[in-house]
């Protein structure tokens, strides 16, 4: 027994690419068990192309990793601590200038003073000139101390004020006059980093080109926001931008590689899609904080304005590229603001590939599968992996196998039927090579047409198919060596041949339900199939049609022998109906040999009582239905025509049924499995077609 032992991908394996043949050789497989094109195509993809010893990864299971990957981002991070560390910071700087505002107020009030103050007195006219000053010399007058500390209550009454979420805060201090140099320096620092880290996410240039953000950098990135919303407006206009100027004045504030205008909108829609994201994700209260934050960073220049225009334009021009994905995070592991967008960008690109791989499967057309994306999620092993699944629509395309059908099917060439085909009618003759029947060779041998390997002494009469190297042979071995060689009739040798007669076959597949049970129809299926590529590739003057059966009959044209879209089952099983369909057939194309070809499962369960509406009168049941059927029998035997029943079951009444039929007809009836139904009929087709006489 072989074993097969699995390890982790460690980046130094391969995955073993299948050659086109293999890929084609797997479908055909699929195809010949009964599944159509669309079903084949569909469990390559979803479970991926295995070979013997081989491991491959399908849609499914990359689909299943990446949902496990998503849901582990989901299952780790916590959203609501997305505004902590801002918090942390926005406390520490009120705490600061808190402090500086009683330390100036320390500085201007002297202890006896600040002691009567908290009995309620004013502490005017106590002490001498210059106090209230530091040092008591040099002193403000009274007016000028009065002033610093109201100033300095009216700072701490705003402060007291100050909303509790750090959006509300921001928006606050943005305006409010700091009294300490320290608290105000920190909150620039703050703003400063919260700017870089939001604009970062539009324009991924701003952390090398502008790492100390000013005014006229704001001004100079709402300049770039406005000419780029421009360009996206000649779009909306009909017009076809150029980015070439723009990219030149601006690339800098953006990523390499982006070339094209198309590119250009698909990073600013990615990156607007993880702020719209982020918002869509947080609670209400979470939502209004950022909010109210953002409007605090950009409220000093019309960035904020431009910016909303640009998001706005975007999605006008591409609503598709703003999913409204809402994700809900269950983790405990803290993350920054910069840290929430970089996430939300993962989990967009997450949910970009799963609908990818759900479209890939619904389509059976991987070629829209962005493989180096699923890499970078899933690893190496799955980036490979996808890009087997693309070669195999896009393979089979290419080699003139498949071919586009409507917008999302696909459909087989007629070269790919013959491949099909060839490959059917292989199997059933390895099958017969194999010993799986007996043997079919004839012994008698004489006149014909097609000539054999074999030889015999010409006599009068037979036609002359010298065989000139064993009439030499003859008359050298009867007068000895020596020229000239003298040759006498006697020494004659002829090619034996065999008689080749024009037979016409309706293979008569029963679509009854229980033939689905085990196989047996999609057997069927592959008989006709082999027969039609043997006849057309071997006997060119051969016919064969083959017919569908249940309450009614259907004619089948071959490339419909690759697929069950027709079947239609149910109100009974009429072999009256197909044996006369089948009879006017054979009737029309003529021919020495003619014989039916019936497969079921089953005896006749249905017949049509009445000739004259045959569509007003299928499913009748009841007593007749023998002698209906026998008649037809009948006539198929007045008309000379062979009637083979293969049985795929041994039923009393189905024996029963068969005997009747081949008492009256003479036909054959054989006993198969699904397994061997097509060495059976194939065989016994070959060998009864060639009539060998003397």
């Amino acid at each position: 027994m072989a074993i097969y032992r699995y390890s982790r991908w460690d980046g130094s394996q391969d995955v073993t690419l299948s050659t086109t043949d293999d890929l084609f050789d797997r479908l055909s497989e699929q195809i010949l068990q009964g599944d159509d094109l669309r079903g084949a195509l569909n469990r390559m993809m979803r479970y991926g192309m295995r070979g013997e010893g081989q491991r491959g990864q399908g849609l499914q299971e990359l689909l299943e990793r990446l949902r496990d990957a998503r849901q582990r981002n989901l299952d780790r991070y916590d959203l609501s601590s997305i505004f902590d560390d801002i918090q942390e910071r926005l406390d520490a700087i009120v705490d600061k200038e808190r402090q500086g505002i009683n330390q100036r107020l320390d500085e201007i009030t002297p202890p006896n003073e600040g002691a009567q103050g908290e009995d309620g007195q004013d502490g005017e006219g106590q002490g001498g000139e210059g106090q209230g000053q530091p040092g008591g010399s040099g002193a403000p007058p009274d007016e000028f101390t009065d002033m610093l500390r109201q100033m300095a209550n009216r700072h701490l009454n705003q402060l007291n004020a100050l909303p509790q979420g750090a959006g509300g805060r921001i928006k606050q201090l943005r305006d409010y006059d700091f009294m300490d140099s320290g608290a105000r320096e920190d909150f620039d620092a703050l703003m400063q980093e919260l700017q870089q880290q939001f604009l970062q996410q539009y324009f991924q240039g701003l952390q090398q080109s502008l790492q100390n953000l000013t005014q006229a950098d704001l001004a100079q990135i709402s300049e770039m926001v406005r000419d780029l919303n421009e360009l996206v407006k000649q779009k909306l206009q009909g017009d076809d931008p150029d980015i070439g100027d723009f990219m030149n004045k601006w690339g800098h504030m953006f990523p390499p590689g982006i070339e094209t205008f198309d590119q250009l909108m698909e990073y600013m829609s990615n990156q607007m899609a993880q702020m719209q994201s982020l918002m869509n994700s947080m609670t209400p209260e979470m939502r209004r904080q950022l909010e109210e934050m953002m409007d605090g960073l950009l409220q000093d220049n019309r960035l904020a304005w431009d910016l909303f225009e640009l998001g706005m334009n975007l999605e006008r021009m591409n609503p598709d590229n703003f999913p409204d994905n809402d994700f809900r995070l269950f983790g405990d592991e803290p993350v920054t603001l910069q840290q929430a967008l970089e996430l939300m960008g993962d989990l967009n690109d997450m949910e970009e590939l799963e609908q990818q791989l759900r479209h890939a499967l619904r389509t059976n057309d991987a070629t829209n599968i962005d493989a180096d994306d699923l890499g970078k999620v899933l690893g190496e092993e799955a980036r490979q992996y996808a890009q087997e699944l693309q070669r195999l629509t896009k393979e089979l395309e290419e080699a003139g196998l498949i071919r586009k059908r409507g917008q999302n099917g696909w459909e087989l060439t007629p070269q790919a039927m013959r491949k099909i085909g060839d490959k059917a009618l292989t199997d059933i003759f390895n099958r017969i090579r194999g010993g799986d029947i007996g043997d079919h060779n004839r012994e008698k041998s004489g006149v014909g047409v097609e000539i054999t390997d074999e030889t015999k002494r010409w006599e009068f009469g037979d036609p002359l198919h010298l065989n000139t190297l064993k009439t030499v042979s003859n008359a050298v071995l009867r007068e000895g060596p020596g020229t000239p060689v003298r040759i006498k009739p006697d020494d004659f040798e002829i090619d034996r041949t065999i008689a080749q007669t024009r037979a016409c076959t309706v293979i008569a597949i029963d679509m009854s339900y229980s033939m689905f049970w085990d196989g047996a129809f999609q057997a069927g299926q592959r008989v006709g199939l082999a027969l039609d590529t043997l006849i057309r590739s071997k006997f060119p003057k051969d016919q064969v049609t083959v017919v569908a059966f249940s309450y009614f009959v259907l004619p089948l044209q071959p490339h419909m022998l690759l697929d069950t879209y027709w079947v239609e089952f149910g109100g009974g099983t009429n072999f009256q109906e197909v044996l006369r369909q089948s009879r006017q057939i054979l009737g029309r194309q003529g021919g020495t040999n003619k014989q039916i070809i019936l497969i079921t499962d089953g005896e006749p369960t249905t017949y049509n009582w009445t000739e004259s509406d045959l569509r007003a009168n299928y499913g009748r049941r009841g007593g007749g239905l023998v002698e209906a059927t026998m008649r037809e029998v009948m006539r198929c035997t007045r008309d000379n025509i062979t009637i083979n029943t293969f049985m795929l079951d041994q039923s009393p009444s189905l024996l029963h049924f068969v005997q009747l039929m081949t008492k009256i007809n003479k036909g054959r009836a054989f006993i198969s499995s699904p397994h061997s139904l097509g060495s059976y009929v194939v065989a016994d087709y070959v060998s009864n077609r060639n009539k060998v006489i003397r």
